[in-house]
């Protein structure tokens, strides 16, 4: 089964739009918050409502580990987050790095790794950030 997505404000309305046309069924904060309570929505919450869902995250905030409530929400919603290595990217590479790696986050959800943070690279490359894989962990990821 092909994940459902929930894309962060700060990927854009752009990402978006051709994460969907290349198929992928992404969900924006507007969609379930509503378009005028969708900035005002906190990381954690947004994150925790991926969870109650079985969606996963997708944002460019690859700081978001380092923020204990949202490590946190991360780990209590089961929630598989991805975020861009770089947040300075314009939105077609931006668009670009996560469609690269849609086969690799395919793989990644497919084996449910429970509640993580994966940073995607501009080449489509994934790598686990938080918490960190132990060895035997990483044979098991495409």
């Amino acid at each position: 089964m092909r994940p459902e997505f929930l894309a962060d404000r700060n990927l854009g309305k752009r990402v978006v739009q051709v994460l969907r046309a290349a198929g992928e069924s992404v969900h924006t904060l507007a969609d379930v918050f509503g378009e005028g309570n969708a900035q005002g929505v906190e990381d954690e919450s947004w994150i925790s409502y991926a969870g109650s869902r079985n969606w996963v995250a997708l944002t460019k905030d690859r700081r978001i580990r380092h923020v204990t409530r949202e490590r946190e929400a991360v780990r209590e919603h089961d929630v598989m987050l991805f975020a861009l290595a770089n947040a300075n990217l314009g939105f077609a590479d931006m668009a670009g790095a996560f469609l690269l790696a849609m086969p690799h986050i395919h793989g990644i959800c497919a084996a449910k790794p429970g509640g993580s943070i994966w940073v995607v690279q501009r080449n489509g490359a994934v790598e686990r950030i938080w918490p960190q894989p132990r060895e035997w962990d990483l044979r098991a990821w495409p």
